[in-house]
């Protein structure tokens, strides 16, 4: 190893998910580290499917555009 040009090694960093599961890692950042998934609760590692229905862009337009068309109506009567 030439010295001067690696970064600094930590071991036995903190990493806290999202769900509440701890583990420690050796790592080239401080701890703790915070993540949104990790192997407890992420799908690809527990093989589990999740039926969360998340609308797309299109939805979430066309209510917005119907909201403002319902408005402009409202408007428009006064």
């Amino acid at each position: 190893m030439k010295k001067g040009i690696h970064p600094t090694y930590y071991e036995d960093v903190e990493v806290i998910c999202i769900c509440g599961n701890k583990f420690t890692v050796n790592a080239a950042v401080p701890g703790p580290i915070k993540v949104e998934s990790c192997p407890a609760c992420h799908p690809a590692y527990t093989w589990e499917r999740t039926t969360t229905v998340v609308k797309g862009r299109m939805e979430k337009f066309l209510e917005k555009q119907k909201k403002i068309e319902e408005l402009q109506k409202q408007q428009g009567k006064k």
